[in-house]
């Protein structure tokens, strides 16, 4: 009967019913005579994933003033020692992916934080078209929409659209820019998509990763002693890839291409965590290159920064590593999934730099090796004319 219920009356119809039934309450609760002064950010799933670590680390990196982050999951978020005096952490794990008695009890705790609010944030990325959890995309547009409605400055970070978003996600998208939710697509590309889908407000800027510049050495020694006076290629394998593909002989292909080639590889994983982990791909190509130096640990986002700028080239199959080493003025190929890397290629007139991975691809990306050696000065140059104007974009996410 319970499922029948679900099938009948889908989760996220019913969380958004409460969540206005919620509001529409509210109306009569007294006012606190007080002035908001936190800003608040939904974040990313984070646990493990470096990309989404570093989206939060720009957050408060370009937020001044009293933060408060809000955790959708249990994973455990590590806030810097610099920002910690000004943040706080707060978990609701019901206000986005969870079932209605779950989502009732968080957004209620939400609702006893929004007096002191100013702002609320939600990391976008890739997260809001439904091409991985189209409850948990509509929800972000929804919640977006309630602050909105309760007098909130609301935004959705800089995200991506992918060609084939969920109606879901859609209708809660369109439904968020009419309440004066903030809209920021992260490129060109995936504005010109929410546009036909019949979503007109939508500003464009870039990923917020490129907002944040911080490097740290610290904890890397190890690695940088291996680059030093050396040829370096940062090279990644993805585990989300992993699940459809098997990348083995594409990554023999492309590593013993960069050996022949006389770089010294880094082999470094982006994501550590259970599903999509990059350290069970990575150790696997470790195992046949025992000359590749293996970082068989996760770094953190101001160390791979530092890291990238000892790098001549990336290899990779993560978004926000190849984003990282741009902004470090290194050029980086980048293997796509759903599309969401095209645009931020487009940035710097470098589509050839996005490859779908389907099988086969070891061989586009040797061939792209030998076009960026040949052509390395026009590379080059296409990053450093056009990052300024991106970090440009990118700061107005904030």
């Amino acid at each position: 009967m319970k499922q029948l219920i679900k099938k009948c009356i889908p989760s996220t119809f019913i969380n958004v019913m409460l969540g206005r039934c919620v509001l529409f309450l509210l109306q009569w609760r007294k006012r606190r005579l007080i002035s908001p002064d936190e800003s608040a950010l939904i974040a990313a799933p984070g646990g493990g994933n470096i990309g989404d670590q570093a989206m939060l680390e720009s957050f408060l990196h370009n937020v001044a003033g009293k933060k408060l982050i809000i955790t959708t999951n249990n994973n455990d978020v590590r806030i810097p020692d610099r920002y910690r005096l000004d943040t706080e952490v707060i978990k609701m794990p019901g206000l986005i992916y969870g079932e209605p008695h779950a989502f009732l009890r968080d957004f209620l705790k939400l609702t006893r934080l929004m007096p002191n609010l100013q702002s609320l944030s939600i990391i976008g990325a890739d997260v809001m078209d439904g091409g991985y959890n189209p409850h948990a995309s509509a929800m972000r547009s929804y919640v977006a929409g309630f602050a909105a409605k309760a007098g909130i400055e609301a935004r959705i970070l800089g995200f991506s659209w992918n060609t084939q978003p969920h109606k879901k996600a859609v209708k809660a998208l369109k439904k968020a820019a009419q309440q004066g939710v903030q809209l920021l697509a992260r490129d060109t590309i995936s504005q010109a998509r929410i546009q036909e889908a019949g979503i007109t407000q939508i500003a464009l800027t870039a990923d917020v990763v490129f907002a944040n510049g911080t490097q740290q050495e610290e904890g890397i020694a190890d690695v940088l002693e291996f680059c030093h006076g050396k040829k370096v290629a940062i090279v990644n394998a993805s585990g989300l890839i992993a699940k459809d593909i098997d990348q083995i002989e594409e990554y023999k292909t492309i590593i013993g291409k960069l050996l022949d080639e006389q770089y010294a590889i880094v082999l470094l994983p982006h994501v550590i965590r259970d599903g999509a982990n990059d350290l069970n791909v990575c150790t696997a190509i470790a195992s046949l290159f025992p000359e590749v130096y293996f970082v068989d640990r996760l770094l953190e986002p101001d160390q791979i920064k530092r890291l990238a700028k000892t790098a001549r080239l990336v290899v990779t199959g993560r978004m926000h590593l190849s984003i990282m080493a741009i902004n470090a003025g290194v050029p980086a190929i980048v293997l796509s999934t759903q599309g969401k890397v095209d645009g931020l290629m487009k940035f710097f007139s470098l589509p050839e730099l996005s490859l779908e991975p389907q099988p086969g691809f070891g061989h586009k990306v040797v061939t792209l090796i030998d076009q960026l050696q040949n052509d390395y000065a026009r590379y080059k140059t296409r990053i450093a004319e056009n990052i300024e104007p991106v970090r440009q974009l990118a700061a107005k996410n904030f």
